[in-house]
C-alpha cells in the first residue's frame, strides 16, 4: 500500500503557517486546527502486518511528544489547556491505535 496522501496530509499539519503542529510550536492552539489534524489521523488506516514507510511512522510517533513539549509554550499563550490536554490524548490514542503500544 502506497502512503503518499497519508504523508502529505500529515506534513500540511507540521507547516508553521497553516498546519496544527506548526501552529502550536509557536503556542497556537485553535479547536478548528485540532479537529482537521485529528480527522487527518483517523482517515489513516494501518494494515496488522503492514510495511509501514519510515516517514509515516516519523510523522506519526513525534505527535504525543510534541504536544507534551509544547504544552507550557500554549499555556504562556493563553489557550484552554484542559482542552489542550484532551487534544495531547486524543492524538496520543490515534497513534497507538495507528502504531501500536508494545
Amino acid at each position: 500500500m502506497s502512503y503518499e496522501k497519508e504523508i502529505e496530509a500529515l506534513e500540511l499539519e507540521w507547516s508553521p503557517e497553516d498546519g496544527f503542529f506548526g501552529r502550536v510550536r509557536q503556542g497556537q492552539f485553535a479547536a478548528e486546527d485540532f479537529q482537521r489534524a485529528l480527522g487527518r489521523l483517523a482517515a489513516i488506516s494501518i494494515e496488522e502486518d503492514a510495511e509501514v514507510p519510515r516517514r509515516v511512522v516519523s510523522l506519526l510517533w513525534y505527535i504525543p511528544v510534541f504536544m507534551q513539549w509544547q504544552a507550557e509554550r500554549v499555556r504562556e499563550n493563553g489557550a484552554d489547556v484542559t482542552a489542550y490536554a484532551n487534544a495531547i490524548q486524543l492524538m496520543t490514542n490515534e497513534v497507538e491505535r495507528l502504531l501500536g503500544v508494545p
